[in-house]
């Protein structure tokens, strides 16, 4: 019996070992989108830092949900859920790091001259940023016909247990006691 008891201790603590290290371990996220013929995206995570499996996260259906009996909570208060939810977004950008952006598209409206002035606003994007092998920006305008097509590609990386400290802190500041 003191056999079996130490082996339920070992496989609990080879349990908890992975879920931290699956915690403090960057996780990448990879989104595709594409517009050509119709609109394609893709969308995947790789935990581990990227050494991991790549779990695909689109093309998965999401069951319609249930009908909800409603309840008698408090209401909340929208004052207090918008600068929280404006925090929590802050945060958790500044813990986000960018492992690749690369956006290739041709667009048209049209209008040569509404074409014209896009590109213009859309040139500082393009011309602005140094040649990098993280940050890929191409933008050709066509000024004879109205199209948007292209692809974009971003890469991030997260480590899970950085975000609980910001969303502990929205959940305190959005739904906690009232100060």
């Amino acid at each position: 019996m003191a056999g079996l008891g130490a082996a339920l201790a070992a496989l609990l603590a080879v349990l908890f070992a992975l879920i931290v290290l699956v915690l403090v371990s960057p996780l990448r996220i990879e989104l595709v989108l594409r517009k050509e013929a119709g609109l394609a995206y893709s969308a995947a995570l790789r935990p581990l830092g990227g050494f991991g499996p790549r779990i695909r996260l689109s093309g998965r259906r999401q069951p319609h949900p249930a009908a909800k009996k409603p309840s008698r909570k408090r209401p909340f208060d929208a004052r207090r859920l918008v600068p929280a939810a404006a925090r929590l977004a802050v945060a958790i950008l500044r813990r986000i790091r960018v492992r690749a952006l690369i956006l290739d598209a041709e667009f048209g409206s049209g209008d040569p001259a509404e074409t014209g002035q896009m590109f213009g606003m859309l040139a500082p994007l393009a011309y602005a940023t140094l040649p990098a092998r993280r940050l890929q920006v191409s933008l050709q305008p066509v000024f004879d016909r109205a199209v948007l097509s292209g692809r974009a590609e971003l890469d991030v990386s997260l480590v899970p247990a950085a975000l609980i400290g910001p969303a502990v802190r929205f959940g305190w500041d959005a739904f906690g006691p009232v100060r």
